[in-house]
């Protein structure tokens, strides 16, 4: 049972982190992502059983689909923590601030590498104004996010 409570807490312990520093980057004029492409993303992703779409700006727009984009934002925040724990708890690995700041960095990846380009945005942010300033911000707030999942586990240990 301590198992699982771990894993909960650190992934929305560690998914809060990343939002706060999201609202705050939007203080130094750095938007959020958009919870409403995530949840349409999800939703057609869902209906549909299409993974790759990258005209989902252009899909008609549902009723809650931003409520829907936070509920799959947490959900993968989960799905990290439960990466997390498997690499770290059950394997072993040792656990630290770095190895965190690590987890975190390499989590950057699924953005960058899976929902950008599969949503029409490119590999890299690549079709967007500012594919390097993206993909930078993408780092930091994943970092940060390594590093409050390691505090979150270590609640736990």
């Amino acid at each position: 049972m301590n198992d699982i409570l771990s894993i909960l807490v650190a992934g929305i312990f560690s998914c809060i982190i990343l939002d706060i520093l999201g609202y705050l980057l939007k203080f130094i004029g750095i938007p959020e992502p958009s919870w409403g492409i995530v949840g349409r993303w999800a939703y057609y992703m869902i209906k549909n059983a299409i993974f790759y779409n990258p005209k989902i700006i252009d899909m008609p727009k549902f009723k809650n689909e931003v409520l829907l984009g936070w509920i799959f934002h947490y959900y993968i925040s989960l799905c990290w923590a439960v990466i997390y724990y498997f690499i770290f708890i059950i394997l072993g690995v040792n656990m630290s601030y770095f190895s965190g700041l690590i987890f975190g960095a390499t989590t950057t990846l699924a953005p960058l590498l899976i929902f950008l380009p599969f949503t029409g945005q490119g590999l890299l942010a690549s079709n967007s104004e500012n594919p390097l300033k993206i993909s930078l911000v993408f780092l930091i707030r994943h970092s940060l996010y390594g590093l409050a999942m390691f505090e979150g586990f270590r609640w736990f240990t």
